[in-house]
């Protein structure tokens, strides 16, 4: 008996030890962001995730908007985000990132949206251009219905590489938010860059990504939409010729078409447009590494 008892404390004591080792505290896994504190309307700026363990998966919410990112078992992700001249306000937004998974991890931060000031700009246009004639307003609608459609939509995979190869080498022409005036009448403001061209030049893409539209539009002639992943796009306006196909993969610097006058234009030039979650941000800030950080 008194071998049973003694058999039973010391198993009794084995199983204390064992528990009390398996029960010292772990340091909680952690999530860190790196992002400006404050950012100015249209502008772009690179976000950074790092974590203790494998970011397999993460979703990034802002401006009202998700998207899903896969990390590759990496523990550190960096990616686009920006806010748009026409869609944003001046305020505090959150950004929130949630580490997916089996021992999911979220954080919060505030950014400020500063306002800036942009100069007017009046251009001389037919005015069809202006005010389009009712037989072409089905058009409208449904290309921009397209294109609503395909700068929403946000693929988990990045082929984007900073800084951006610059489409063309001409001079801006016509800069991003620019408040606009076309044969007196005010417009929305200008959401992208106008980049001077002569017609025919080649027109480069400036960065690695897929051929998500090819299409000719009213307003935007001949145009070529790529998705580098992660909800950003850069969209080539007014060409005069396309050079590649729906859903072929580009490489960084490959001829997208030639530039043009095509659409809604006072000449020949190239509308570089970059959308970050279908936010229309100023590319100019990320073609030589001046990403804002």
């Amino acid at each position: 008996m008194m071998r049973g008892r003694a058999f039973f404390f010391m198993l009794l004591m084995v199983s204390v030890m064992y528990l009390s080792v398996v029960a010292v505290p772990v340091q909680a896994a952690q999530l860190r962001v790196e992002c400006p504190e404050v950012i100015g309307i249209g502008l772009p700026f690179v976000v950074k995730v790092e974590s203790d363990e494998p970011l397999d998966k993460i979703r990034v919410e802002w401006a009202g908007k998700a998207l899903q990112a896969s990390g590759q078992k990496s523990s550190s992700m960096e990616f686009l985000l920006g806010t748009d001249v026409m869609k944003s306000k001046p305020g505090t937004e959150t950004l929130r990132i949630v580490k997916l998974g089996l021992s999911p991890l979220s954080v919060e931060t505030s950014i400020l949206i500063e306002d800036r000031k942009f100069p007017e700009q009046r251009l001389t246009v037919p005015d069809e251009m202006v005010t389009p004639p009712a037989a072409v307003q089905a058009r409208i609608e449904r290309e921009t219905a397209e294109i609503r459609k395909v700068l929403g939509t946000a693929s988990p995979v990045s082929h984007l590489a900073l800084p951006l190869i610059r489409p063309v080498p001409g001079d801006v022409s016509s800069a991003y938010g620019l408040t606009r005036y076309f044969n007196d009448q005010a417009r929305n403001p200008h959401r992208g860059l106008d980049l001077k061209a002569a017609l025919g030049d080649p027109v480069h893409a400036a960065a690695a990504g897929q051929v998500a539209l090819a299409a000719d539009h009213y307003y935007g002639g001949r145009s070529v939409f790529l998705d580098h992943g992660l909800g950003v796009y850069s969209v080539y306006m007014h060409l005069n010729e396309i050079s590649v196909r729906q859903g072929e993969m580009i490489e960084a610097g490959q001829v997208v078409g030639r530039a043009g006058e095509t659409g809604r234009v006072t000449g020949p030039h190239l509308h570089l447009g970059l959308y970050v979650l279908d936010l229309a941000v100023d590319p100019s800030a990320l073609f030589f590494g001046k990403a804002v950080q």
